[in-house]
């Protein structure tokens, strides 16, 4: 398939239908940008799966419960977009 030269971003998906979603998107040319609450080595292994496939892939820990945490969550997504050439 054509890269889309889109990003989802996807939460939960370190794990179950948040993590199938966002393999499945970066096998249709997406990158993805991923949250997940409580399991780091899930998400990692989840980007891991996603940068194979050929597409880029990041994780950061985000409680979306939580409306101060998105302050933080903002700031890491413009850091990692901001590092990527």
């Amino acid at each position: 398939m054509k890269p889309t030269n889109k990003i989802a971003l996807i939460t939960g998906a370190s794990r179950g239908l948040g993590r199938n979603t966002a393999i499945n998107l970066a096998r249709t040319g997406t990158d993805v940008i991923l949250t997940y609450h409580s399991n780091q080595k899930e998400a990692d292994s989840a980007v891991a799966e996603i940068v194979a496939l050929g597409r880029k892939a990041v994780a950061f820990k985000l409680d979306t419960g939580s409306v101060g945490a998105f302050g933080d969550f903002v700031k890491q997504v413009r850091r990692s977009h901001q590092a990527d050439p």
